[in-house]
């Protein structure tokens, strides 16, 4: 029965992406290169937040700062081997980010070499367990089935508790990144960021809980999907509306879609980004915020995205009420 009353809600966000995705990411008059590039971008950093959130690595909130360099690049190279060859956004996203960020220094490379090969291990498991036709079709059943398999893979079995700090639920979620359709969650083969969590892997939780808890984790990475689709288009929207007149050669535009993707940049990360001379990048930035639609907090800080966009996606109680 529970699987059921599950079933329903899933479907349901899963129809809502497949119709936007069909309807509007699929449409280049609707979805400029910039903006797809921008979403990749936004994907990228939600990514490399929950990626910090399961290794627990409490710096570097900024996927393009100086921070946590060793632990970045090692981010962006397991989700490379994890990346279907053809997964071009996610690709060209990975470039962009290490052409904006800092080259790491030699220690900070060979620290990024031995994450990589400690985890390459973990990974592969699971990117293999994703490739067996016996995992179940259903999504929250694929899911569950998935984490019971790699629940004691780390950690003392007989404290509650250990099972959570080293266990691949960063793999699962990186691959759930790489690999959306792997997990029966669309038809178009999406992002999907924290379909997981690592409290999902303790000992102490019965069936009936590690079904809630996976089945509110996966809803929430289908429903920042649905967002995140729907709402490029109005940060586009929003630019035209305050700066209707721009010149065909205007970099503006793709100035804030770089803004806009990655939350954050310093005048020195968008001149490598465009490129364009660090004196150049300024006065783009300068012109985003004179429009409030960036935010400068000092001469050192990095311009911050000034907006937010609410997004009011109607869910499986809204649709069932009616």
């Amino acid at each position: 029965m529970s699987s059921a009353i599950d079933a329903g809600p899933i479907a349901y966000r899963i129809g809502q992406i497949d119709t936007l995705a069909k309807c509007l990411l699929a449409s280049h008059a609707l979805y400029s290169p910039e903006m797809r590039a921008s979403l990749a971008l936004h994907w990228l950093s939600r990514a490399w937040e929950q990626y910090r959130q399961d290794r627990a690595i409490t710096l570097g909130a900024s996927l393009i700062g100086a921070e946590c360099a060793a632990e970045r690049n090692a981010f962006l190279t397991l989700l490379e081997r994890a990346l279907c060859p053809r997964e071009k956004p996610l690709t060209q996203a990975i470039r962009t980010v290490r052409k904006i960020a800092i080259r790491p220094m030699a220690s900070e490379a060979a620290d990024a070499e031995a994450i990589v090969a400690a985890s390459t291990g973990d990974l592969d498991a699971v990117l293999g367990e994703l490739d067996q036709a016996k995992l179940p079709q259903a999504p929250l059943e694929r899911l569950l089935t998935l984490v019971d398999r790699f629940r004691y893979s780390s950690g003392d079995e007989r404290d509650a508790l250990s099972a959570t700090a080293r266990t691949p639920c960063w793999a699962i979620n990186l691959a759930a990144v790489a690999l959306g359709s792997a997990f029966r969650l669309s038809d178009t083969p999406l992002p999907f960021v924290g379909v997981v969590h690592r409290r999902l892997f303790r000992a102490d939780r019965d069936a009936g809980e590690r079904r809630t808890d996976g089945r509110e984790s996966l809803l929430a990475a289908l429903h920042g999907t649905a967002c995140d689709v729907a709402r490029m288009p109005r940060a586009a929207d929003i630019f035209a509306r305050e700066f209707p007149n721009q010149r065909s050669n205007s970099r503006l535009y793709l100035a804030w879609m770089l803004l806009f993707g990655l939350g954050g940049l310093t005048p020195a990360q968008l001149a490598r980004a465009l490129p364009a001379t660090k004196a150049g990048a300024a006065k783009l930035l300068r012109q985003l915020e004179s429009r409030h639609l960036a935010r400068a907090h000092g001469p050192f800080a990095p311009f911050v995205c000034a907006i937010t966009i609410p997004m009011a996606l109607p869910d499986w109680r809204h649709e069932t009420a009616s």
